[in-house]
């Protein structure tokens, strides 16, 4: 069995539960391994996402469980569904606050959400995830995707401005994706 069907049973077996250690393991070992960045710059990211998610939790005028927060060289990306602008501005000042945050790229939407909407956003995400997966084009181990009200949000390193562009494509070519947003970084 190829490492690339391996990689999307893994998924698909996981996806909307807890990781598998084994599996998480080894895909985080390749990930490391094969990213462009340097070890220490993973580690820096890594560190940073998570004081600022510690900084949303022990704010009390932020919906912290509601902010998805990724990292690439200092520069924080926030995504996610809020109630209104207040909130949108109070979760990028706390977040700017934060020591080691070089920017602040604010992509939180405002609005509701429902239950319903959540689910259609797990099942596009799950089927963008599963078009990166299965392309021999793209290195989908370095793209996180996040999805909110149909708006798919790619993040992550990708060696190349072909791989760049053939992810996006893939992701806007899908039923349910309303519009996709592009912060994938070429190194």
């Amino acid at each position: 069995m190829s490492i690339r069907w391996l990689a999307v049973f893994l998924f698909l077996l996981c996806a909307g539960c807890a990781p598998v250690v084994v599996g998480t393991g080894a895909t985080g070992v390749y990930k490391s391994a094969s990213d462009e960045r340097t070890l220490g710059n993973q580690v820096d990211d890594i560190t940073l996402t998570a004081r600022v998610k510690a900084a949303l939790v022990e704010s009390r005028n932020v919906p912290s469980l509601s902010v998805d927060v990724d990292t690439i060289e200092g520069v924080v990306t926030l995504t996610g569904i809020v109630a209104n602008e207040g909130v949108v501005r109070n979760v990028e000042a706390v977040v700017r606050k934060v020591s080691g945050v070089r920017g602040v790229n604010n992509l939180l939407q405002v609005g509701p959400t429902s239950i319903g909407q959540a689910l259609d956003d797990k099942v596009v995400g799950i089927k963008v995830k599963s078009e990166l997966i299965a392309s021999p084009d793209v290195d989908a181990l370095h793209i996180d995707v996040d999805v909110n009200n149909g708006v798919v949000t790619l993040t992550g390193v990708l060696e190349t401005a072909v791989m760049r562009d053939e992810a996006v494509r893939l992701a806007d070519r899908l039923v349910g994706v309303k519009r996709v947003v592009n912060n994938l970084v070429v190194r």
